[in-house]
């Protein structure tokens, strides 16, 4: 007899740190033999218990997990699933699990985890490719940039279960009262953002995140990949940072701050105030990702609810790119599970056309689906929806075991940029240096 979900649910101890990864060794990588070998990955035909570790997500009214594990566990009789409440930072879960994970833990069975850690999990023998049990098409439903940010070493470690990405909010009834066009370039946005301005409208023109975080690369990442460039090469062997590309897209967003068309206060911006700055009122556009649309449209919490636009990101100058970074959720297979058949079952289950249809309509996700994602059912659900269909998906280098450092390097310099303490030529040096530094040593 199953269990109600609310008895199933338990919270795990944070068993590890971050310091304490650096010094363990792997258990395994890529290449190595599969611990997984030998069991069926087909649907169990008898009772067994697979264990999911996974934060809350959805709607906060309705946890998804509850509502998933209740659907699938009716169509599955022979499969229990015991959730596993993750810790909420995300990385002190990644911490968690990699402790537990390699000293040959075999649960959790499956783990939720970000679209970033594909790389560094695979090549820490902390994830399963799962590629190697499912059909050869499996995967062509997606976006490329989707399966391209849980791949390693040519193979797909990571199942995507939610989707995130940016877009450009507007005030629309601002555009409409002075007769503009929604913009489709960063130029326009700029040019309309300071008419706006001069015309005391607002106070701030565009708001974004600017602060020395992870933010800051994902935002360095759309400005420079719509300019034409690339923050590093296509074999991830070198930075390509201080390209002239680069440049110039880091000299436009440096430009946005130095000359007020963008807050002052954008090189401390991250999500949070970058939202708050735009429902106050106080500013004509913002970038942000998918979930500050209900936000700003939320009477409670928005000054501007009910005017609010949301388009897909612009393009820059003369370019045809309307890059977006990637976010969101993938589900990852621990290597040493002993419920092979059950996981796989499980995610091929939360990747169906059905179940996406349902995450997207009832936990406003974005369907990792093409074919979801562009239904009429669900593109009537919200705008954000509508946008992606705009949007040219760019991944972060999260492809490289060393991300991370990458990461810091990039976001390290660009933000003393924005800040004016770094001169442009200068900074995006030192950043392709940090990148070189960064793929020479390995890290979680």
């Amino acid at each position: 007899m199953k269990h109600p979900l609310a008895h199933q649910l338990r919270t795990t101890a944070v068993l590890g740190t971050a310091a304490l990864l650096l010094a363990t060794a792997a258990c395994g990588s890529p290449g190595e033999e599969d611990p997984a070998a030998g069991q069926s990955a087909a649907e169990p035909t008898s009772p067994v218990t697979l264990t999911w570790q996974a934060a809350p997500f959805g709607n906060r009214a309705d946890d998804a997990r509850v509502w998933l594990v209740e659907e699938f566990e009716a169509e599955h009789p022979n499969i229990d699933i015991e959730v596993i409440s993750a810790p909420t930072n995300v990385d002190t879960n990644r911490a968690s699990l990699a402790t537990q994970i390699m000293g040959g833990a075999s649960t959790p069975d499956i783990y939720n985890g970000d679209v970033a850690w594909a790389a560094q999990l695979a090549d820490n023998g902390l994830a399963l490719p799962v590629d190697r049990y499912l059909p050869e098409d499996y995967f062509d439903g997606f976006d490329p940039a989707v399966v391209e940010g849980a791949t390693f070493e040519d193979q797909v470690f990571g199942i995507p279960l939610t989707l995130d990405q940016s877009f450009l909010y507007y005030r629309k009834d601002l555009l409409e009262k002075h007769g503009l066009p929604v913009p489709g370039t960063w130029q326009e946005v700029a040019e309309q953002a300071r008419t706006l301005q001069d015309a005391g409208e607002v106070a701030e023109g565009i708001t974004w995140q600017g602060a020395s975080y992870e933010g800051l690369t994902a935002v360095t990442n759309e400005f420079v990949a719509s300019a034409g460039g690339s923050l590093v090469n296509e074999d991830l062997s070198e930075g390509l940072i201080d390209s002239p590309e680069a440049t110039e897209a880091v000299e436009f967003m440096r430009d946005l701050v130095a000359d007020g068309t963008s807050p002052r206060g954008v090189p401390t911006y991250q999500e949070p105030q970058s939202l708050q700055t735009f429902t106050n009122g106080d500013a004509a556009f913002m970038r942000n990702w998918a979930y500050a649309y209900a936000t700003a449209e939320n009477e409670e919490t928005s000054g501007i609810a009910g005017k609010v636009g949301v388009t897909s990101m612009p393009a820059f100058g003369d370019g045809d790119t309307n890059a977006a970074s990637v976010g969101g959720w993938n589900v990852y297979v621990n290597p040493h599970t002993e419920q092979l058949g059950a996981s796989l079952t499980f995610l091929k289950w939360l990747t169906s056309a059905e179940t996406q249809t349902d995450l997207a309509k009832r936990s406003s996700t974005i369907p990792t689906l093409d074919a979801v994602r562009e239904a009429a059912d669900v593109q009537v659900l919200s705008p954000v929806i509508v946008a992606s269909a705009g949007n040219d998906l760019v991944a972060r280098p999260t492809a490289s075991p060393y991300y991370p450092q990458i990461s810091q390097s990039i976001y390290g310099q660009v933000n003393g940029i924005l800040a004016g303490t770094t001169e442009t030529g200068a900074g995006l040096e030192a950043a392709r240096n940090g990148i070189r530094s960064a793929l020479e040593g390995r890290s979680l």
